[in-house]
């Protein structure tokens, strides 16, 4: 039969209430935010004992013809039934008691509070028997194997933790809980539970889902859900006879399961749609289920196991009698063989033995094979669709979406109503906007052209156009399909679909393409043209979600797509997803790790551990946007929780990016740290100052007395203009072989460039042509269709021709020391060390050649070497398109002819010019001759 609920009524103020039955199941006993304990006959009795035990009164146990409250004193409180006398004090604590938990198979008492403890007590009193302490935030409930084997406790820290009473140590942790700092600001109370017969299984509440656990193996047996639950359940509870489970969310739905089948006995919606604060079943085993929300309504679901309560409820109770009766097991034996029959709330001992050691099976066990008792191997759940900096659904004030462009807030009243307000963080991009969300949009994406919505029943993508004039479009998914994901770019929008389908549209509606995606969807991001799809690629592992992303970028009519593996900490789930400023596809997991997937060379890289600027274990960072030239992430502190409050509106903090080397607090590290983190990111960096970082860490490795490192610096920068000043500072620490080696390797690398070049290219573009978004030759229309900066585009093209870095050779007027301190150098030289944006060596754009006509006059006395060193910046600037190797050859030359032409006259220096080397000596072309030549070349 249908699950029918009684009308609700009144039992307690507004605030969190909990509920329970006598253990003869009648009497309902509620105690509430009033500090009264309230004593029914049933839900209709107009007229309960009412008993005040203090100011507030947040949990109450009945066990044994006892009460036990826990009231505003921070104590558990004894008081005898129905005299409600007190009886003692069982146990005290430091802060409020959330939840007292016992059972009429144990001989104990549990007890959690907010001081970050949780206990299991004598019922007369006295020293606890077993105190669990290494929590890190307030204990929201706590559940005990009916053994006393284990006990089970849920956390504000975000963990469920498994303890041995045995051992009192945890034998597992599980990541379930949304963090939390305080009692009262929980929604989710993950109230998990024991099966009350044998305690084979835990039952506990994950997102939307109750997980099932085996307690020999601790691996995930079931998994029960429905489609019409669309929020987080908050607890779930055993019903007496082990056969039913039922689970209720925070908004109010409450849902009936049949453990054995795993097929859901119905859902009832609460007609408020307030949250739940605690349940009872009826012991009898009727099939009723009380239950009481945070406005202090009580409420009774009746018909829960299928049938009428009624019909079913002496034979259950005549069934728990013969079960606990232990003294006479022959009569025991004949009523359970009477009842192994056809009816299904029969118990028979023989079928739980089979079913526990896996001995003789039963013949007449007709349950599937998929359905028997074996072992499972131990896996996590795998990680529901999500949208990237968004909070959650059920908060009737939430972030939709809060990235680089502005934020998108939703406030849902009481009365159902709703609506989204669009805050920019520029003004000038456009207005804010105020919306009525008549369609109950849960999903947003914001971007600098558009603003999308969508929601999962009725499934629709309605898109607000951001340029010109405000157009809104919409669009329907066909019947069998609902929108999981939704993500807007500056040129596209996109929605994954539960038909595991990838639906793009042009900003103003124009549909662009469908792709199928390999695996279930988990979030999507967007960066200009080019969408990121995270899946699944494979089912979850023992502790590791297994993700990889598709990077489909939209190139004119052409639609490429590059598959990467998304790497996870161990036993996290991903929380975020997105680019940096730049285009680089960034995530972030619930660890506290955030990762760059660098384009160019295809690595993953961990660029900020935000634990390192959290105070509080339960704080967590909530990421809004990461900006590549500034080295910088934008975050939001979340203290106790994983999400910003709406109010007061949070302020933003800037992380600075840094790549976790080993050793980070030496000064050796961090200076390799600058030098790793610029190769590989499109920082905006000062040139003066990477040049001096290379330089100290050169300087640290000669005073370190590690010559193979410096020279191992030297030959990994390959820059020629490092090696001078390099050799003059080695010298100086009188460090000669290293000098000489260093003089020596200029030679070497212009020997050995070409060949490593032929190698290294060869070996790259073996790697590129097995790309999968390789779909044409072109290396142009490659580059487009990624989401590369544009200076990494032209440093890649420009980096194919072969580096030849310059040789230092002796001066034309004979052998000297190149060592030997010259006047004015330090004034004039500019720092040998160039680092790029992206790499760590850095070449000029290169030409064939060109002219210098403003020749500068030497010193009396001058050399080339010491000519050359006073005015190579100059030189370099008057000839940017030479590479350093060239420009050292065309400066010998100008050399000899500026020397020629200092002691000539004026018909001898044209003789000169007409007799004389064309390259230096050409008449200065103009800018269009300039350009037509390089174009020949």
């Amino acid at each position: 039969m249908k699950i029918e609920s009684k009308p609700l009524r009144y039992a307690h103020a507004e605030g969190h209430t909990d509920v329970c039955y006598t253990e003869d199941g009648r009497n309902i006993i509620t105690c509430g935010h009033d500090g009264d304990v309230r004593i029914w006959m049933d839900i209709e009795d107009d007229d309960p004992n009412s008993h005040c035990v203090g100011e507030s009164a947040l949990a109450v146990c009945y066990k044994d013809k006892r009460l036990y409250v826990a009231t505003d004193n921070h104590l558990v409180q004894a008081y005898t039934f129905p005299d409600f006398d007190k009886d003692g004090i069982v146990t005290r604590f430091t802060a409020a008691v959330t939840q007292i938990k016992s059972s009429c198979k144990i001989e104990a008492l549990g007890c959690c509070s907010e001081n970050m403890e949780a206990k299991i007590c004598n019922v007369e009193g006295g020293a606890p028997i077993f105190v669990m302490s290494n929590h890190k935030g307030p204990v929201l409930s706590l559940a005990i194997c009916p053994h006393m084997k284990y006990a089970s406790t849920a956390c504000g820290d975000g963990l469920m933790r498994i303890w041995d009473i045995d051992t009192q140590k945890v034998v597992k942790e599980i990541n379930c809980v949304p963090k939390i700092n305080t009692f009262y600001a929980a929604k989710v109370l993950c109230r998990m539970d024991f099966e009350p017969s044998e305690g084979k299984y835990l039952a506990y509440p994950s997102n939307r889902e109750i997980i099932l656990l085996d307690c020999q193996s601790w691996g995930q047996r079931m998994s029960f859900t429905h489609n019409t639950i669309k929020c987080a359940i908050s607890q779930c509870l055993f019903s007496p006879c082990s056969k039913y489970l039922a689970g209720n969310t925070v908004a109010g739905q409450i849902a009936v399961w049949d453990i054995e089948s795993g097929l859901c006995m119905g859902i009832v919606e609460h007609p408020t749609s307030h949250n739940i604060s605690a349940m009872a079943w009826n012991p009898k085993g009727n099939g009723v289920l009380a239950y009481c929300d945070v406005a202090g309504q009580l409420g009774t679901l009746v018909n829960c196991y299928g049938k009428k309560s009624s019909s079913s409820e002496n034979e259950i109770e005549d069934i728990e009698t013969v079960e606990r009766d232990n003294g006479n097991d022959g009569l025991a034996d004949d009523l359970i063989q009477n009842y192994e029959s056809d009816d299904d709330n029969a118990i028979s001992l023989e079928k739980i033995k089979n079913e526990t050691l896996g001995l003789i099976k039963d013949k007449d066990d007709s349950r599937p094979a998929s359905r028997q008792t074996a072992y499972v191997p131990s896996t996590v759940p795998p990680q529901p669709p999500f949208q990237p900096s968004s909070t959650p659904a059920h908060l009737e004030h939430r972030y939709m979406c809060w990235n680089e462009v502005g934020i998108v807030r939703c406030h849902t009243v009481e009365n159902g109503e709703s609506t989204v307000d669009v805050e920019f963080h520029d003004t000038a991009v456009h207005h804010g906007i105020h919306l009525n969300n008549y369609l109950n949009h849960t999903m947003a994406s914001l971007s600098s052209t558009v603003l999308a919505l969508s929601c999962e029943t009725p499934s629709k993508l309605v898109c607000i156009s951001l340029v010109g004039s405000s157009k809104e479009w919409s669009v329907s998914m066909p019947d069998t399909e609902e929108v999981l994901c939704v993500t807007a770019a500056h040129g596209l929008v996109a929605c994954a679909t539960n038909a595991r389908l990838l639906r793009l549209y042009t900003p103003m509606g124009t549909q662009r393409q469908v792709i199928s995606l390999p695996g279930p969807v988990v979030a999507l991001g967007g960066y200009n043209t080019t969408v990121l799809a995270v899946y699944h690629s494979t089912d979850p592992g023992v502790s590791d979600q297994h993700l990889a992303m598709d990077i489909i970028a939209m190139n004119g009519r052409q639609v490429r797509s590059k598959t990467v593996p998304v790497p996870l900490t161990p036993g996290s789930k991903l929380t975020w997803l997105g680019t940096t400023d730049i285009g680089s596809p960034c995530t972030y997991d619930s660890t506290g790790i955030l990762r760059m997937y660098d384009v160019s060379s295809g690595v993953w890289m961990p660029i900020c551990d935000t634990n390192g600027h959290s105070k509080g274990a339960s704080d967590s960072w909530f990421i809004v946007s990461i900006s590549e030239p500034t080295q910088k992430v934008r975050a939001i502190l979340c203290r106790g929780t994983t999400f910003p409050p709406t109010v007061p509106k949070p302020i933003i903090a800037e992380l600075p990016i840094q790549i976790p080397l080993c050793e980070i607090e030496s000064e050796k590290s961090q200076y390799e740290e600058q030098l790793v983190r610029w190769a590989h990111t499109t920082a905006d960096v000062d040139m003066k100052t990477a040049r001096e970082t290379a330089l100290k860490l050169f300087a640290l490795a000669c005073r370190s007395e590690i010559e193979q490192r410096a020279l191992e610096l030297m030959e990994l920068l390959k820059d020629d203009r490092l090696l001078p000043l390099a050799a003059k500072y080695a010298s100086r620490l009188g460090r000669m072989h290293l000098a000489e080696k260093l003089t020596n390797l200029a030679e070497s690398w212009e020997k050995e460039t070409d060949k490593l070049n032929v190698a290294q290219n060869s070996h790259f573009q073996e790697l590129d042509t097995q790309e999968t978004y390789d779909v044409t030759n072109s290396e142009q229309d490659l580059n487009a269709s990624l989401i590369i900066p544009q200076k990494a585009k032209e440093k890649k093209v420009e980096n194919v021709t072969p580096i030849k870095p310059v040789t230092i050779k002796a001066s034309p007027g004979g052998v000297r020391n190149p060592f030997r301190k010259q006047q004015e150098v330090t004034k004039c030289v500019q720092s040998p060390l160039s680092l790029t944006e992206r790499t760590l060596v850095e070449v000029h754009s290169t030409a064939d050649t060109a002219e210098n006509t403003d020749p500068l006059k030497p010193l009396t006395g001058e050399n080339f070497m010491d000519w050359f060193t006073r005015n190579k910046s100059l030189l370099e600037e008057r000839n940017p398109e030479l590479t350093p190797s060239e420009l050292s050859r065309h400066c010998v030359k100008m050399f000899k002819n500026v020397q020629s032409i200092a002691h000539a006259d004026s018909n001898k220096r044209k003789h000169e010019d007409a007799n004389g080397d064309t390259t230096t000596s050409a008449p200065k072309q103009s800018k269009l001759s300039a350009f037509a030549f390089q174009k020949k070349t």
